[in-house]
């Protein structure tokens, strides 16, 4: 079911009292005065605050109704509303000119402090959540964001079957020792068993780090093997029966990737300065798969890779996705579709609540669970 953007609400008074004294701890703080205040809402105009005085040390406190924010000007309501416009594509000063037509004005600096603090917030709450996660397979990407001119990795994980976001990072290289931390550390976080990933070479070492079984997105491997196809002459027969064979993905396919492979097993390499023969070529393209086969067809396996001496087999309870879609589309729910509109992030120390943020937003709009901050 489709989550639906819920603001919150003000109310114009409200009952709430203090239960004792901020100072001296007394418990029971009398009624000193109420006065109207004016505040920035697209519904109300004025609040009643409600000033509480305690006895014995004479310290007061200011009750607001709930719903007005702490800086007791704009509503909560209101700053949602402004953090809504910008995740939807308006730069900081169009949503302070929206804002300004709509009656309840803004600065573009009070909007970008309304980001960043829901930024803070959204990503507190989501890490709070996935901390007792549990989930047997692991959607892994990355793609990068611009950081003050610079190229930074920016690294998603999923859990590919209800495509939630449940881990995202910033990456410092996406060599295979830094991806393997990054995945061996989320293994152990969530329990995983099995990797699905794109073609990326770093992927497969940081698989076998964590001890994951490792499933490629058979999307992108075949379009991978299209496109060096394509570069080939001739060869049409040949061509067709690996494209058959990558489609079936059974026992005659890869009998017939060996049957290939043998049949170019002498092409020789190129010498310095040649260009690399069609047969040559064809032998690595068929020794590349060969030896990629059980990560082409982990999806298959009925039973859990064998984790005991003892040899028991255990029968998978979960299904490992053919495809890394699910991540894919997290990526762009994740902020990469509004941060291609965007200069790039100034501060580092905004980066992941931004985009944390964004996926926030993006999954109520898509209707992908995300512990949204509006729903």
């Amino acid at each position: 079911m489709k989550t639906a953007f819920v603001f919150p609400e003000l109310q114009e008074r409200t009952a709430q009292r203090p239960s004792h004294c901020p100072r001296c701890g007394q418990v029971g703080m009398g009624r000193h005065r109420i006065s109207r205040r004016p505040v920035v809402d697209l519904k109300v105009t004025e609040v009643e605050v409600v000033q509480y005085r305690c006895w014995r040390c004479k310290a007061s406190v200011s009750v607001t109704p709930p719903g007005l924010g702490h800086d007791r000007r704009h509503s909560e309501r209101t700053k949602v509303m402004s953090v809504v416009l910008w995740g939807l594509g308006l730069s900081y000063e169009d949503v302070a000119r929206v804002m300004k037509g709509l009656g309840t004005p803004i600065y573009d600096v009070g909007a970008l402090l309304n980001v960043r603090a829901m930024g803070a917030e959204a990503m507190r709450k989501q890490r709070t959540v996935v901390k007792k996660l549990k989930t047997q397979v692991l959607g892994a990407d990355e793609t990068e964001v611009k950081l003050s001119g610079n190229g930074v990795t920016l690294g998603f994980l999923t859990d590919p079957s209800s495509g939630e976001i449940v881990g995202m990072e910033v990456l410092t290289s996406r060599e295979g020792e830094e991806l393997g931390r990054w995945i061996l550390e989320a293994a152990q976080q969530f329990g995983a068993k099995v990797l699905v990933s794109d073609e990326l070479e770093s992927y497969k070492p940081a698989a076998e780090k964590a001890g994951l079984e490792h499933q490629l997105c058979l999307a992108h491997w075949r379009k991978a093997i299209t496109r060096r196809l394509k570069k080939l002459e001739g060869y049409s027969a040949e061509k067709q029966l690996l494209k058959t064979a990558l489609q079936q993905l059974d026992e005659t396919g890869r009998h017939s990737l060996q049957w290939l492979h043998d049949q170019f097993r002498r092409a020789r390499p190129p010498r310095p300065g040649e260009k690399q023969s069609p047969e040559y070529a064809l032998r690595m393209l068929t020794l590349d798969i060969l030896e990629n086969w059980h990560r082409l067809i982990c999806y298959q396996q009925e039973h859990e890779a064998l984790r005991d001496e003892l040899g028991r087999k255990v029968r998978r309870s979960y299904q490992v996705p053919t495809t890394n879609n699910a991540t894919e589309n997290a990526i762009g729910r994740g902020g990469k579709i509004r941060a291609k509109r965007m200069r790039g992030f100034k501060r580092e120390d905004t980066l992941l609540p931004i985009m944390f943020l964004l996926a926030s937003l993006s999954g109520a709009l898509a209707g992908v669970p995300f512990q949204s901050l509006l729903s």
